[in-house]
């Protein structure tokens, strides 16, 4: 996406919603999942390439985002920012977080997704830092795939676990929480932050 040559996809449709849409739900179902509900965002939306070549030798116009981004504001009081991004550039998979409070801190980034870091702030002083957890046979479901520590899971075991999830939802085994209700509410945060981009102000978070 960082080429300006690269051609016209779907993607750049109005349709798809642009980066925010595609890649940036992702991380506000993520936010949400691990932060509770957000109640008010402010959102930025950028078209950084403003036109592309198309498949029949011309070209055409993007209407869509390259870059999606919002300051988030939670109902539990805490605050955060999101950021969907087409163009950055190095990036292959940096489906990111990072969660900080008063007793500690987490960050996972997808580009390593076998390792969690978490900080205390109950750590001995002068041996604080941020400590590697690996995913391993100790995290169900992962012992399904992981014969001992260090030898990790790639991507299809994800997929893998998550249809094993939906197939015992589909049984009446557990509930699914992601079901086409949570859709809506990801697809409900994406069109308010667009909103939000194009009045430049905070908006409050539609519910029901």
């Amino acid at each position: 996406m960082t080429d300006a040559q690269g051609i016209w996809t779907f993607r750049h449709d109005p349709a798809g919603g642009g980066a925010l849409a595609d890649i940036g739900s992702h991380a506000l179902a993520t936010a949400e999942f691990l932060c509770g509900p957000i109640e008010q965002v402010m959102g930025d939306c950028v078209t950084v390439i403003p036109e592309r070549p198309n498949s029949q030798g011309g070209t055409r116009s993007v209407a869509v985002d390259d870059i999606g981004r919002a300051f988030l504001r939670f109902s539990n009081g805490a605050t955060g920012s999101i950021e969907g991004n087409w163009i950055a550039t190095g990036r292959k998979m940096q489906h990111d977080f990072e969660i900080f409070g008063s007793k500690g801190a987490l960050a996972f980034s997808q580009e390593r997704f076998n390792e969690l870091h978490y900080f205390s702030n109950s750590d001995q002083k002068g041996r604080q830092g941020f400590r590697r957890i690996e995913a391993g046979p100790d995290h169900p479901p992962y012992g399904l795939f992981c014969v001992a520590s260090g030898h990790q899971i790639g991507f299809n075991d994800l997929k893998a676990i998550e249809v094993a999830g939906f197939a015992k939802a589909i049984a009446g085994l557990h509930s699914e929480p992601f079901n086409f209700r949570a859709g809506l509410r990801i697809q409900t945060l994406v069109e308010t932050i667009q909103a939000s981009s194009r009045q430049k102000t905070w908006l409050f978070v539609p519910t029901g």
